[in-house]
């Protein structure tokens, strides 16, 4: 096998997104747990705000409804953009390190290319031997770099849908209202129409950012 099989052209690089992904080759495996999160926090919502035991209701009861869009608490949520520049920081450091790596293999092997019909058999073994050592550490660090940014990502996803959900029960309870829907939009979106009367999401926000 030549060399040149064994090294990859191109290098896996960390990005930002401001909310949606910090690393791209995890943006599905990120997107999906978050969407499960939010799932599952808007389906706790929708059956716990205010309920009480059916028997304890009045029937003249009357039921509020209101609607938060979920995709707007996330983005406008100040304390997500720090968590998220902050997350940054620390991908934009662990790239220029993982840079670097690849920069010192992608230069070894030019070298070796360059200078192999020069050398002896076993030179140009231990010189492969070599690249192929580093460039396995370079994946080894590579991919525990990855998994520590998704790692911190997840945790941050987790205490931001906390808080939301908790702003969110605040001004339901505060308000008097039975049921929170999720207005966001998208081809999934569980409202269709709404008016702008029930829409809960500005108050929500004053909460989270106050």
């Amino acid at each position: 096998m030549a060399l040149a099989e064994l090294m990859p052209k191109t290098t896996k690089r960390y990005c930002a997104c401001k909310g949606k992904c910090i690393v791209s080759a995890k943006i599905v495996a990120i997107n999906s747990f978050k969407s499960l999160v939010i799932a599952m926090f808007i389906f706790g919502m929708v059956a716990g705000i205010g309920a009480k035991p059916a028997q304890a209701q009045d029937q003249n009861t009357q039921y509020r409804i209101a609607v938060v869009d979920m995709s707007t608490l996330m983005a406008e949520y100040n304390k997500r953009k720090d968590k998220y520049e902050e997350l940054q920081k620390e991908v934009d450091k662990l790239q220029v390190e993982i840079d670097a790596m690849s920069t010192r293999i992608e230069k070894a092997k030019e070298e070796y290319e360059a200078n192999r019909t020069g050398m002896t058999d076993d030179e140009r073994f231990d010189k492969r031997a070599q690249i192929e050592a580093d460039f396995a550490q370079y994946k080894s660090e590579l991919d525990r770099r990855q998994r520590l940014i998704d790692t911190q990502e997840e945790r941050v996803l987790v205490e931001v849908v906390s808080d939301i959900e908790k702003a969110i029960a605040q001004v339901a309870e505060s308000e008097g209202y039975h049921l929170i829907l999720n207005a966001a939009g998208g081809p999934r979106a569980s409202v269709l129409y709404h008016s702008a009367t029930i829409d809960i999401t500005p108050a929500v926000l004053q909460v989270l950012n106050k």
